[in-house]
């Protein structure tokens, strides 16, 4: 129990040391961006990872927001860096490019070529983005970003200074309104104007302490800002959160936890066993500190995006793990829970690489009420729903090597019964709520929705398993069978709907999700049924 705690403490002290080292410097001074508010950090990461395919030039030792300074210092040479990812050598020829073996190219190098094909760029802006080829969304994208580029490096699209309160406007200013379009400027944004500047000129001499004093008065103007409501302190836990990188640490601690599970399975059972358990549960610490930092900064439940369901259902699984481990104590939540939670990161950093991941909502789910009841509770169902999955594979892959009546089996499926209530009751509840939910935005408890029937369909599945368990139509093989099966009824219901492109639940669409789905579901449909009719198979081949 000593050891329990000791990691527990550690794991809290650690989370505790890395956000001390936070202090305000140039990455947290707030700009307006797609809609929000955010730290200059947050959105140079975001564009180099848009241009370069990074957030970070590890080759010329610069972070985002050092890259992002430079090239407003010296665009010559920004322009000369080859920042711009691209990847696919068609695009390359189409702009007379030589295919390099990195794909890094320098703006300079690329505007030409794109110059070029100005009558192709435009005919690819009339048509519509599903009808483009890869080839068209590609040169198109690299288009935009171009152009992006050139707004950051002449200041236009940094729109660091807020409105004037007596325009009643909520659009933010760039100090190229300023300075080339003649805006006139109050004395509460002349005094922001003028401490950046100062900065600017500091930097650009290498006066570390002129910086830091043109900082503080940079904020001192900024919190007296009549008409803004600005915290600084939330933008300065955005940006530790994009340099702590929670996520990648929760990752670690889970890839070593299923290490030392698996010696644990040759050498030293109980003592590696305990370490495993309490590097998965470290592991969940730093996974549920990250989701509260982020419920933190956008001050809603952690499940508006695709993105934030991802890491949500991940942890819900880590829970039932964590629980599952504590009754069973052996091995089989960790060996659940760490891959489940690996394999769940990794399709978080997919959709992580699409930009930003605190993005404003759509108006269907601009409501803190219904994020907090609804769709955390059918989140938390699919959690369940997915963990009842997980269990019922290890119930078929384990029949092959024990008896059907074993303890060990009766075990396991008593544990894959029971979570499979809780995953019942989170759907249910959760699709009533929607209902509800639905009735008062549009007007209408049901409307066969393509989610509404996939969540549906969720209960329906589980509804006929538990019948069919408790009627004795399935016996404990049959409804881990089917249980393992739901995990492809759950990925429909959340990812697939969406490809159908139809129905009011219109903010998850994904053009990029269709081949990995349908690989899951092969995977799944060929493991599971061959994993339970194994026995027969190998008895006829026996028999021959």
């Amino acid at each position: 129990m000593s050891l329990f705690r000791s990691k527990i403490i550690f794991a809290l002290l650690t989370i505790v040391s890395i956000q001390t080292l936070s202090g305000f410097d140039i990455g947290d001074i707030p700009l307006q961006d797609e809609g929000r508010i955010k730290p200059l950090d947050t959105f140079a990461r975001n564009h180099l990872l848009a241009f370069y395919g990074k957030r970070s030039v590890k080759e010329l030792d610069l972070t985002a927001t050092d890259w992002l300074m430079n090239l407003i210092l010296d665009p010559q040479t920004g322009r000369d860096q080859r920042v711009f990812n691209i990847r696919n050598p068609e695009v390359a020829s189409s702009l007379f490019l030589e295919w390099t073996s990195d794909h890094k190219y320098s703006f300079n190098e690329i505007v030409p070529g794109l110059s070029e094909q100005s009558s192709l760029l435009g005919i690819i802006d009339q048509k519509d983005i599903n009808s483009r080829t890869i080839f068209e969304k590609q040169l198109y994208e690299l288009s935009q970003n171009i152009l992006r580029f050139e707004e950051i490096s002449y200041l236009k699209a940094l729109r660091f200074i807020p409105p004037d309160h007596h325009t009643r406007s909520e659009e933010w200013l760039s100090p190229f309104d300023f300075i080339l379009n003649g805006f006139p400027a109050n004395d509460d944004q002349e005094k922001i104007l003028n401490s950046l500047q100062v900065y600017l000129a500091s930097r650009l001499s290498g006066e570390v302490l002129k910086m830091d004093s043109a900082l503080t008065v940079y904020r001192s103007a900024l919190s007296s800002f009549p008409g803004q409501d600005i915290d600084i302190n939330i933008l300065e836990k955005e940006t530790w959160m994009n340099r702590a990188n929670l996520f990648y640490i929760s990752l670690g601690l889970y890839l070593m936890a299923f290490i030392f599970l698996s010696f644990s399975w040759m050498v030293r059972p109980i003592f590696l066993n305990r370490i495993s358990y309490l590097l998965m549960i470290s592991g969940s610490i730093f996974h549920a500190y990250a989701i509260y930092i982020r419920m933190h900064i956008m001050g809603r439940p952690p499940v508006s995006t695709v993105y934030e369901s991802i890491i949500f259902v991940s942890f819900i699984i880590m829970v039932l793990a964590i629980i599952l481990e504590y009754f069973r104590k052996d091995g089989l939540g960790i060996f659940v829970g760490t891959v489940s939670g690996s394999i769940f990161h990794y399709i978080g950093f997919s959709y992580a690489s699409d930009g930003d991941t605190l993005g404003m909502l759509v108006a269907v789910l601009n409501s803190n009420f219904w994020l907090a009841t609804h769709v955390t509770t059918i989140t938390i169902g699919y959690g369940a729903s997915l963990m009842a999955g997980c269990v019922g594979h290890l119930y078929l892959i384990q029949a092959l090597r024990e008896n059907v009546n074993s303890a060990s089996l009766k075990s396991i499926f008593n544990n894959l019964f029971g979570i499979t209530l809780l995953a019942l009751f989170f759907t249910l509840f959760g699709t009533i709520l929607g209902g509800i939910w639905a009735d008062q935005s549009w007007g209408r408890f049901w409307g066969w929705d393509p989610k509404e029937n996939g969540a549906l369909l969720i209960v329906l599945w589980q509804l006929m398993m538990i019948h069919m368990r408790l009627s004795g139509l399935a016996r404990p093989a049959e409804f881990a069978l089917g249980m393992s099966l739901n995990n492809i009824i759950v990925a429909l219901a959340w990812f697939g709907v969406n490809l159908l492109q139809v129905g009011l639940h219109s903010y998850g669409f994904d053009d990029g999700v269709a081949r990995s789905l349908f690989i899951f579901i092969v995977f799944e449909t060929l493991f599971c049924f061959g994993v339970y009719y194994w026995p027969n198979i190998k008895m006829r081949f026996e028999s021959r």
